[in-house]
């Protein structure tokens, strides 16, 4: 495709109706707002996620004038768009929010919550009562939330800060703990707070934890490795926190790096990069493990060679009436591996009134010209009742 043609499509594109935008619109990301409804319906129907869950922030790179833009110096990307995100343990977002500010609170159901406290009751709503794992960090953690999460039948752990509302106050004092040391205390609810003593202080919260103790590696400042006993509670939560931070990993390894004029294009191109991750990990539990990129290449290439119904296929007859060398294919299919055994539920058998020779029979030397052809590789195939070349021709690998 020539640029120039590339920039007039971009001109034109358009995620929502904006001659339907209500005059007092409070939604920011309106011009978006389809196809974020859209994605997240769609994560949701495809895959139920690992039982493990996080929520963590994700950030989307955007250096333009956006009353959306964030600013987090400690993380990576320090400037863009703020997303909520939930995530399983392999890097598949179940559902996302972008943070516009804080006039989404006016928009939440959850009235009788905090900002942080809402953004995880939303995420994991419509996992509630199927026994699933949330972890987050002192971010969003504090005790209503996870006393909330346990009636719905869901589990939660993460590290809090010490001076959240509803924590025990009559622990072990910071000067007299060691390294490995620990104390615990459990509310009237069965709401577990932990005080374990690493290099720093750590705190941390549990609706489902017990008492029990586990053991860990740590680095001494030789190189040597020690092992030193801490609560369960603080493993797993080291174990399964990192799903978002994954997705953001597998998204940044070749993301659609591109400067937009427009403010929701970032946006665009973001969740796009989201979608190919999701489509990727899937990818790998249905067929065999690859790469990113190798995934990306194949999904481009499988769109670029899609021909359209109605164009006639290239001939080598019809390049030597035009004076050029006759090219004959010796072996091998005309169609690509990525399109021929991919999507196999939309290569279905049509029949048309033109003839031409079969892919199949020709390779083996056979004269035949059916009027079958295949809807999705636009390649003539035999479909009859003495023989089946399309399902020899979706299945070897040549």
């Amino acid at each position: 495709m020539p640029r120039d043609r590339f920039s007039i499509i971009l001109s034109h594109l358009h995620c929502n109706d904006n001659s339907q935008m209500p005059r007092d619109c409070k939604d920011k990301s309106y011009k978006i707002r389809f196809m974020i409804d859209a994605l997240n319906k769609k994560f949701q129907e495809v895959y139920d996620g690992t039982r493990k869950l996080s929520v963590d922030e994700s950030m989307i790179q955007f250096k333009g004038r956006s009353v959306l833009k964030q600013y987090i110096p400690i993380k990576p990307i320090k400037r863009g768009y703020k997303l909520w995100c939930l995530a399983d343990q392999r890097g598949y977002i179940k559902k996302f929010q972008i943070y516009q500010g804080k006039d989404e609170e006016l928009n939440s159901k959850f009235t009788d919550y905090g900002l942080k406290e809402k953004v995880v009751l939303e995420l994991t709503e419509q996992d509630w009562s199927k026994g699933k794992i949330v972890y987050f960090d002192n971010f969003f953690s504090s005790v209503a939330l996870l006393e909330k999460l346990k009636t719905e039948n869901t589990y939660a752990c993460g590290t809090i800060r010490s001076n959240r509302k509803g924590l025990a106050r009559n622990m072990l004092a910071d000067s007299q703990m060691k390294r490995g040391d620990s104390d615990h205390q459990f509310s009237n609810l069965d709401i577990g707070y932990w005080k374990w003593k690493d290099n720093k202080l750590v705190h941390l919260v549990s609706n489902f934890h017990g008492n029990e103790t586990a053991t860990v590696l740590r680095k001494e400042k030789n190189g040597s490795k020690s092992a030193i006993t801490c609560p369960v509670a603080v493993k797993d939560y080291n174990s399964y926190m990192g799903g978002v931070e994954t997705a953001d990993r597998l998204r940044a390894l070749y993301c659609i790096d591109r400067k937009s004029p427009k403010w929701w294009y970032r946006l665009f191109w973001g969740l796009l990069d989201i979608a190919f991750v999701n489509s990727y990990l899937i990818h790998g539990l249905i067929m065999e493990q690859t790469t990113v990129k190798d995934f990306r290449r194949s999904v481009t290439q499988g769109l670029m060679t899609m021909k359209d119904a109605c164009q006639k296929r290239k001939t080598s007859t019809d390049n030597t009436e035009k004076g050029g060398p006759s090219k004959r294919r010796k072996s091998g299919y005309s169609t690509i591996k990525d399109v021929r055994l991919d999507n196999r539920g939309i290569h279905w058998p049509t029949f048309v009134e033109n003839r031409e020779r079969c892919e199949v029979c020709s390779l083996k030397k056979i004269q035949s010209k059916p009027h079958s052809i295949c809807s999705h590789c636009k390649v003539f195939l035999c479909v009859n009742e003495k023989k089946n070349c399309s399902t020899e021709y979706h299945e070897v690998n040549l």
